[in-house]
């Protein structure tokens, strides 16, 4: 059996360094030998080794001090001059390790015209290999970065698909629509009126659920007033079998939330509390600012079954709010006293 190993990236970037500064060696011996000297010298060859092993630590120090993650994060016109910045700072950071020894044993050598026409050149000449490491290790993390932002956008596409395919499977199914249609047939024949109002308020809860993708926020108003027209059909199936109270706190009314949170929450208290209970009972829900957290409360009559799980609607509500939010946000279905299940959603107001 064989076993097939991996280079980690860490292993990747070394092999890549030496073997790129080791080009130093190569390109240089060859030039020297071939086309400026016409002959091999030990000395010269020992010189390009030393630009090399320069090169690669010089490199490898100023990668971990001074490019940051966060550099890959601006402009490309930014991204591009700070790294025409960081060819000059390396390029004059080699050089300067080079020619210190001389600098030290011969002082006076800072005052020769020369010296200075060389170091200068010497910036220029290696400066062509250190542009070359720049453009590999820029490309690199520019082609990463397009690639996880790219990611991040198929994730949230689909978690925004995946929320209105399961609002139209889970928030007004076809059970749903069967038991609301059936309340407004029986209430065409004892209050016309009632069940008017009722065919105009599922029309336009349906065209809310069709629609609400197109924002990824809106105001809790505009979300209570589709909670409460669901509230309201419901109340005409379970009649006084179905109590509703809701009570939001003025400064909430304006506050973003995700669209069809709230309306999730109270199809899972009518689907798991309210429908399991012979005498029915009530849903309370509840907004208020506290610090800089907006809080949402759903409580229904009920209990929560050992065999419980989110199921696929509130997984979804879950990662909406993780991707809306990130750790900011913070979702808790649990029990509460009084026979009661309660459903607690946080996350800072802007």
């Amino acid at each position: 059996m064989s076993i097939k190993r991996t280079l980690s990236k860490s292993q990747y970037y070394w092999i890549l360094q030496v073997v790129g500064w080791s080009s130093i060696v190569f390109i240089e011996t060859i030039n020297y030998t071939y086309f400026i000297a016409g002959e091999f010298r030990w000395e010269h060859f020992q010189q390009f080794c030393s630009y090399s092993l320069v090169g690669l630590l010089v490199s490898h120090a100023y990668k971990l001090i001074f490019i940051r993650p966060e550099v890959f994060s601006k402009s490309l016109s930014r991204i591009w001059f700070r790294a025409f910045f960081d060819v000059l700072m390396i390029a004059l950071l080699m050089v300067i390790l080079l020619f210190l020894p001389y600098t030290v044993t011969e002082p006076e050598i800072l005052r020769d015209t020369e010296f200075w026409i060389g170091f200068f050149g010497q910036i220029m000449n290696l400066g062509r290999y250190v542009i070359v490491w720049i453009i590999i290790y820029y490309l690199y993390h520019i082609l990463k970065r397009n690639s996880e932002i790219t990611e991040q956008t198929l994730l949230l596409q689909n978690l925004a698909k995946s929320a209105e395919l399961e609002l139209l499977k889970t928030q007004l199914n076809p059970h749903f629509l069967f038991n609301a249609l059936n309340s407004i047939k029986a209430l065409v024949l004892i209050d016309q009126e009632k069940a008017r109002d009722a065919i105009i308020k599922l029309s336009e809860l349906l065209r809310f659920t069709l629609n609400y993708e197109k924002a990824p926020l809106i105001a809790l108003n505009d979300e209570i007033n589709e909670v409460a027209k669901y509230l309201e059909l419901e109340q005409i199936r379970f009649g006084k079998r179905l109590d509703v109270q809701i009570t939001l706190q003025e400064e909430t009314l304006d506050v973003k939330v995700p669209p069809a949170m709230i309306l999730t929450l109270a199809e899972n208290a009518i689907k798991h509390g309210i429908t399991q209970l012979p005498d029915g009972g009530g849903i309370w829900i509840e907004s208020k600012i506290r610090g800089n957290l907006l809080l949402i409360e759903v409580r229904n009559s009920g209990y929560l079954k050992d065999s419980f799980n989110l199921g696929i609607g509130l997984n979804n509500l879950q990662k909406r709010l993780q991707n809306l939010f990130s750790d900011k946000a913070s979702f808790i279905l649990d029990t509460s006293p009084g026979n009661k299940v309660i459903a607690k959603i946080s996350y800072p107001v802007n």
